[in-house]
């Protein structure tokens, strides 16, 4: 294999003769290009065209550099190729940097349907309807034991909240039923025979009458129910109505206690005439009231001012009458009512 000749750099002395002699020096750039005819046909292949025109072009007047340049331009679109050397030519690729293949046809399926038969029609749209008509059912059936889920849940709710109303009221009534007696019992002893001797009785007596007695149903389901509309859950008419029996009572006992609290006003203001309030200060030990023991005196005699204070005190007595039979009533009431779901949702258990 042939070597290449290296490249001889010329001196500064060899340019000024080429400069003052153009034919020198067009003689001189053909040189190259007949040692590079007489080099071998491998070296040639691998020297692009362009170089070896661009080196034949130095020294040539313009004209001809730009007639020359218009050939290469009016000469055949391939021509470019002249220009790389055919060791860089490399055949065409596809966007994947792959060989380029065949591309395979593929043909079409035939779309044109055969007509059906009026039966198969028939069979499908009733499978159809088949199919949504269970999809319906099923959903229906899954919200129907969701609704007697949720209603059982609200079953078992009342039955807690029905006994803490019933041992509420059990404890009022019987709460009202022993102060009616206490009542009864100073209304007795403000007689102005027993007046001196009977000062303690009667001043525990005037003292513990006077607070209210309050309750607080547990009404938690019965608003869930009303407030969510989910007593349409309750299939049974008859829970459903004594259900809406019960908090109606329930709440007009609450609107005659709020009348009440005015009696109880009233009450107080005859009581601090009547009885010294320092001994009445005296009975209070934290949330408990004492009876006194020395037998302490009224702090009024007053007849018309007693008269007016018993009036006052047997309005009490008819308040605490009223609200003892509310309470019973509603202590019967909630114990059917309890049974009646305790038998209907069977929960005898709870």
């Amino acid at each position: 294999m042939n070597e290449r000749r290296p490249k001889v750099r010329k001196t500064g002395s060899q340019e000024d003769s080429l400069e003052s002699n153009p034919d020198s020096y067009r003689d001189e750039s053909q040189k190259p290009e007949e040692e590079n005819t007489s080099a071998p046909d491998s070296y040639q292949d691998d020297i692009p065209q362009s170089e070896i025109e661009k080196k034949s072009e130095v020294g040539m007047p313009k004209s001809e550099v730009k007639k020359k340049s218009e050939e290469k331009n009016t000469s055949a679109p391939d021509s470019y190729r002249d220009d790389i050397p055919t060791s860089e030519i490399k055949e065409p690729l596809t966007t994947h940097n792959s060989p380029l293949t065949t591309m395979e046809v593929h043909h079409h399926p035939d779309l044109h349907h055969k007509r059906k038969a009026w039966k198969e029609y028939v069979l499908e749209g009733l499978m159809i309807f088949l199919a949504v008509m269970m999809g319906f059912v099923a959903e229906s059936l899954r919200e129907n034991i969701a609704d007697r889920n949720r209603e059982k849940g609200f079953m078992v709710s009342m039955i807690e909240d029905l006994k803490s109303d019933t041992a509420m009221l059990s404890s009022n009534m019987h709460f009202r039923d022993h102060r009616i007696q206490m009542i009864d019992s100073l209304i007795f002893l403000l007689n102005p025979s027993s007046l001196s001797k009977n000062g303690n009785t009667i001043y525990f007596y005037a003292r513990v009458i006077s607070p209210p007695q309050r309750i607080n149903p547990n009404d938690r389901t019965i608003q869930q129910l009303k407030s969510s509309g989910s007593l349409r859950l309750i299939n049974n008419w008859n829970i459903s109505n004594s259900i809406m029996a019960y908090d109606q009572k329930m709440r007009v006992q609450l609107l005659e206690m709020d009348e009440e609290q005015i009696l109880r006003d009233d009450y107080r203001k005859l009581a601090m005439k009547v009885f010294d309030t320092r001994v009445f200060n005296s009975m209070v030990a934290g949330d408990k009231i004492l009876r006194p023991t020395n037998n302490p005196k009224l702090f009024s005699t007053d007849a018309a001012l007693l008269n007016e204070y018993i009036g006052s005190a047997q309005y009490l007595k008819k308040s605490d009458i009223q609200q003892a039979s509310r309470a019973a009533e509603l202590l019967t009431q909630a114990k059917q009512l309890m049974a009646l779901i305790k038998h209907e949702y069977h929960l005898e258990n709870e």
